[in-house]
């Protein structure tokens, strides 16, 4: 089964796996393995020429940034 992220992020653009491996100059077979699980040395190609954000590709790697905390008021 393919991991989601990256084809879900693909179709939000209209996009294609064989797309994607046209803009990186890579096979579709290359490609289609990315589907499971991004390669880290490619996120930010595909970040880059895609636009998909590197926390959507690869959230172990680049998590969402946490909400900056509320400083407690001083009374």
């Amino acid at each position: 089964m393919r991991d989601s992220h990256l084809v879900t992020a693909l179709r939000e653009q209209d996009l294609k796996l064989v797309d994607l491996a046209s803009r990186l100059g890579v096979n579709k077979s290359t490609a289609s393995r990315w589907a499971r699980k991004v390669p880290a040395e490619r996120v930010l190609d595909i970040e880059r020429t895609c636009g998909i954000d590197r926390t959507v590709l690869r959230p172990d790697l680049y998590p969402p940034a946490s909400p900056a905390p509320v400083p407690e008021s001083v009374s």
